[in-house]
């Protein structure tokens, strides 16, 4: 008995795994089935959808490449300049100030830098090498005047630019026009000589007055061109017309205290030069009240406001003051040694 209880048992219990065995059985081939469709289906559908893209997309490619085998290459000589009109022409203008801004400032710094130290150098025209310095120190300025000059034919050529484009002349080559007009200035300006490039700068006499005023006290420099050595293409002295007007000798000395100037300035109505505190005291403190010009023999009318600090007679004044003390300086050593 109790053996056919335990057989019928696990033929019960059997059945039981058979059909779970089978159920998961079922259910991975169900699985297994069931993937792959899924994949499948989906691939397809990708596919489907990717080969009408890719063919469409090579056909456009193949449709933008046809036309650009038949278009000619970029040539820059198809785009020609364009007239420049009057508001563009304002831009001139503002260049050629840009020039002439630049001309200010080299006048301001190198004529007067180059203009001091040749005056301080002549002060020791007794010493060896000196006058070989002074040369160098002309060459230089001649230099830094040419340069001035060529500021000049820029600032010129732009302006003049302009002036042709407001009177309604069509310009399309402009960059041409300039360096043309620059380059045209400059050689005709090389062809000069060296009397007609400087003898009339200011800048330059103003430079050969330094040294000759130091070198040559209490004497006016004679006119600058009779400075510079004569050359093919200058007038003779007989045929020149001009007149040449030589230097001055310039007073020193304050008309109102008759003493030598002190932080000078000058009048710009008259030229007279005095002490600054002198002419205030003079006038008076307001800058417009009117009064007649205390220098002798003038009969102009100035205010405080017509006197400026005069920078350049400053230092004449310095340079006279250094000079007249090596002259007593020396004066006592021959004196020591008689």
């Amino acid at each position: 008995m109790p053996v056919a209880s335990s057989a019928r048992r696990r033929r019960a219990v059997d059945p039981a795994s058979d059909i779970e065995e089978d159920a998961l059985q079922h259910m991975d081939e169900d699985v297994v089935e069931v993937q792959p469709r899924k994949r499948s289906t989906t691939v397809a559908k990708v596919k489907a959808e990717r080969k009408p893209a890719v063919q469409a997309g090579s056909d456009n490619d193949e449709g933008e490449d046809e036309p650009t085998d038949d278009e000619p290459p970029i040539n820059e000589e198809n785009f020609g300049n364009q007239p420049i009109d009057r508001q563009e022409a304002a831009k001139l203008s503002g260049m050629a100030q840009d020039w002439t801004m630049m001309e200010e400032t080299l006048r301001r710094s190198a004529f007067g830098l180059l203009t001091e130290v040749a005056s301080a150098v002549a002060e020791f025209e007794d010493l060896d090498g000196v006058e070989e310095e002074l040369k160098n120190l002309d060459l230089l300025m001649r230099e830094v005047v040419d340069i001035d000059i060529e500021f000049t034919h820029h600032s010129k050529t732009l302006k003049y630019l302009q002036q042709r484009i407001h009177g309604d002349e069509e310009i399309k080559n402009l960059v041409e026009l300039y360096k043309e007009g620059v380059q045209e200035r400059t050689q005709k300006y090389k062809k000069k000589t060296t009397r007609q490039r400087y003898a009339k700068n200011d800048q330059y006499v103003a430079f050969k007055q330094g040294i000759y005023e130091v070198q040559n006290p209490d004497k006016a420099m004679p006119p600058v061109i009779e400075l510079l050595p004569k050359e093919n293409g200058d007038a003779s002295d007989d045929d020149d017309d001009e007149v040449q007007v030589g230097g001055v000798t310039q007073d020193l000395k304050c008309p109102i205290t008759l003493t030598v100037l002190i932080d000078p300035v000058t009048c710009e109505i008259c030229n007279h030069s005095f002490s600054a505190e002198a002419i205030k005291t003079m006038l008076g403190i307001n800058k417009f009240t009117k009064k007649r010009c205390p220098a002798a023999g003038c009969n102009k009318m100035i205010s405080l406001n017509d006197c400026k600090a005069d920078k350049e007679l400053a230092r004449k004044v310095k340079v006279a003051q250094r000079r007249a003390q090596r002259r007593e300086a020396d004066s006592d050593e021959e004196e020591v040694v008689e």
